[in-house]
């Protein structure tokens, strides 16, 4: 299919129809209002919405015109609806695990995203992690990138693209790219030492580097 942009109206709406399409079958078709209680939890989402039936019902009809949704048939009474998500994005299970995990719950790091997508049939082990991952990143439209890491995280973190990408979060790089992003070029480190050297020396001739420390002045 052509590329696909999602409001994030219709990525929350499919991803919770998926979601609970395995792991409460039981109430599966859903109804408007099924789905957006489900939608509006404020457990395993992010961000936490609060969708009213119209804006549910509107993300149903237009996600039913991109075929990810259909109107069940069999409904006695109230309409409930099926999602098509895996079949129309050509997703295996896992995959479709990690990728609906990142529409309902936001970015993650690797390790919170096999945890989190256990319960929808994620990736057992690591190699089929990076397997699945690697499957939604090489595509004409990557599903997911991965975030550079930001001051203060342990980890780096994959996102979804289904929505766009986030102007809060410019410098995405591909899942192939992650062994580069993660391990700097030796020889790019020593030539960013010696121009931060430079640099110094420079700032101290014209009087603006820092202050002489007082170990300095001792060892005078």
């Amino acid at each position: 299919m052509s590329e696909l942009i999602l409001s994030p109206d219709q990525a929350r709406v499919v991803a919770v129809l998926v979601e609970k399409s395995i792991t409460t079958p039981q109430y599966y078709p859903m109804t408007v209002n099924g789905i957006m209680m489900a939608s509006n939890q404020k457990t395993a989402r992010s961000p936490v919405m609060n969708l009213t039936e119209g804006q549910v019902g509107s993300a149903l009809n237009s996600l039913e015109e991109l075929k990810l949704v259909t109107r069940d048939s069999f409904s006695a009474r109230a309409q409930k609806w099926r999602q098509q998500f895996m079949y129309q994005m050509m997703l295996k299970p896992p995959t479709q695990a990690l990728l609906v995990t990142l529409m309902l719950r936001g970015p993650q790091t690797a390790a919170e995203l096999r945890s989190n997508a256990s319960s929808l049939g994620g990736p057992s082990d690591a190699a089929a992690f990076s397997a699945a991952m690697n499957d939604l990143a090489d595509r004409a439209q990557p599903l997911v990138v991965l975030l550079p890491r930001a001051p203060g995280q342990s980890a780096a973190r994959y996102t979804h693209t289904l929505c766009g990408v986030s102007e809060s979060a410019p410098f995405e790089v591909s899942i192939s790219d992650a062994p580069a992003a993660r391990g700097a070029d030796p020889q790019l480190a020593e030539r960013l030492a010696a121009l931060e050297a430079r640099v110094s020396e420079l700032e101290r001739q014209l009087g603006l580097g820092p202050a002489t420390s007082p170990t300095d002045d001792s060892d005078a």
